[in-house]
């Protein structure tokens, strides 16, 4: 017999999976159940006090010679000893899944969280509750005739914990979907989930916190940049300023030594055959390579200062700049650009640079979302080091641009210096004094143009070009 599945939001409703009155054998489900760690348990309590009480009745009957209370003595021992059976058997053979249908997202995205319980045991669970703490950052979507349930449901307490109930009959499982908005960037964990059940006289039989480690990763909301083609040149059409990187990859042949080339070039098989000296010659790299360099140091040193008005923090002068940082890769990857990313910031790793090497593999801007949903928000190290360190990190003739939000004074030294050394070195500039950073690095040979979002960080649909 198969087993009827339907999913919803009560139990034994439209909203719960149906039941048998066996074991149901093996599934492909029940193979890849997880077996989450145990890192708590309350075993309940009570069990002793009706034995005894009931002990004592059956006493105190046979000695008054009373049926009717030695037969309430009788009764009290069997309900102890049913409870004493299911305080141990309560929780054993309880199965508990949660998990998350993708774990990355963009920011405004929606996330279905699936949670599965299951009675494995001959005994019904008369009352079963899941709780679970949820990041402050995500949003629950509760349905209006969940938000209307007196008892049971699915319901969110002080928007932080999400709480769920069932009654489980033998060999019964239940599945429970649960929608949230992923609001804010970043790496939302999840992790420890309150389990208990209980009798029919409403005490508890069992209590345990089960492991579930699992992590939701936000990326940057993205968003269009066609604003910025009327103005500039993101496909490279230009004349390059720079001679041709050829690739060590792409072998083309060889050619006679010409006084200059490096001794590492010669091609000494070759040499030795001819009789002269040769070097060998490849064809020159064909795909664009573009980092973006992202300047997390934010100032608020304009008309929309920190207030209690709700206008813009750096907090969302952050959120802003990460956007950006994503929506330029998603654009460079489309472009067939091999793209990457640089921040002066801790990303879970022991590097101090978060960095992303130019890749054209496909997935590469989806890689560097990720990698700015993990940036935090400190500075590892100072802008202009990093601006520094970019020589080691990429090739001669790659294109860098710089996205800030702050006066890039301090490290226009270095970008000039780069721009000198073979890269391609532009400014991206955002905030209320944009436009002004803009012409300061205009000024000083380099291109440079100030950007904003049309809306709100987190209402923003497209780049607008303002200077």
């Amino acid at each position: 017999m198969i087993e009827p599945r339907a999913t919803g939001s009560e139990a034994g409703g439209p909203g719960a999976t149906g039941s048998r009155a066996t074991e149901p054998p093996a599934t492909e489900f029940d193979q890849l159940e997880p077996e989450a760690r145990t890192v708590a348990r309350d075993p309940g309590d009570g069990r002793h006090a009706w034995i005894i009480g009931g002990v004592i009745l059956g006493l105190v009957g046979g000695a008054v010679v009373s049926y009717p209370i030695a037969a309430l003595g009788v009764l009290v021992v069997g309900v102890g000893i049913l409870r004493w059976i299911t305080v141990d058997r309560g929780l054993r053979g309880l199965v508990v899944i949660r998990r998350i249908e993708r774990d990355r997202v963009v920011c405004g995205d929606l996330v279905e969280l699936v949670l599965t319980v299951r009675n494995r045991d001959p005994l019904p669970i008369p009352w079963l509750r899941v709780a679970e703490a949820l990041p402050t950052e995500l949003q629950l979507i509760l349905p209006d005739k969940a938000a209307a349930l007196d008892d049971g449901g699915t319901r969110i307490t002080g928007r932080a914990e999400l709480r769920n109930g069932w009654t489980l009959a033998p060999y019964r499982r239940i599945t429970r979907r649960v929608q949230l908005v992923a609001g804010h960037r970043g790496v939302h964990r999840f992790d420890v989930v309150h389990v208990s059940a209980g009798d029919l006289l409403g005490r508890t039989i069992g209590a345990e916190e089960r492991s579930m480690p699992a992590n939701l990763i936000v990326r940057p909301r993205l968003v269009a940049t066609t604003a910025l083609d009327a103005r500039h040149d993101w496909r490279g059409e230009r004349a390059t300023r720079t001679g041709r990187v050829d690739d060590p990859s792409r072998f083309a042949g060889v050619r006679p030594y010409t006084p200059g080339d490096p001794v590492r070039r010669l091609h000494w098989r070759a040499t030795a055959r001819l009789g002269q000296p040769v070097v060998k010659r490849f064809d020159p790299a064909r795909e664009r390579e573009v980092v973006v360099v992202l300047d997390i140091e934010t100032r608020i040193d304009d008309e929309r200062q920190v207030g209690p008005s709700g206008r813009q923090t750096e907090a969302d002068q952050l959120e802003e700049l990460c956007i950006v940082a994503a929506s330029l890769a998603r654009r460079f990857e489309a472009d067939g650009a091999a793209c990457g990313l640089a921040a002066a910031a801790f990303s879970g790793s022991p590097r101090r640079i978060a960095f992303a090497a130019p890749s054209g593999a496909p997935g590469q801007s989806g890689r560097i979302g990720d990698l700015l949903a993990r940036l935090g928000s400190f500075p590892s190290t100072t802008f202009p080091a990093l601006l520094g360190g970019m020589a080691q990190l990429v090739r001669p003739g790659t294109q860098l641009v710089v996205v800030t939000a702050r006066d890039p004074g301090p490290f226009l030294v270095g970008a000039r210096r780069l721009a000198r050394s073979g890269f391609a070195v532009e400014l991206l500039t955002m905030g209320g004094s944009g436009p002004e950073h803009a012409r300061q690095a205009r000024r000083v040979g380099l291109p440079a143009r100030a950007v904003r979002l049309d809306a709100e960080w987190r209402l923003s649909r497209a780049l607008e070009l303002v200077g």
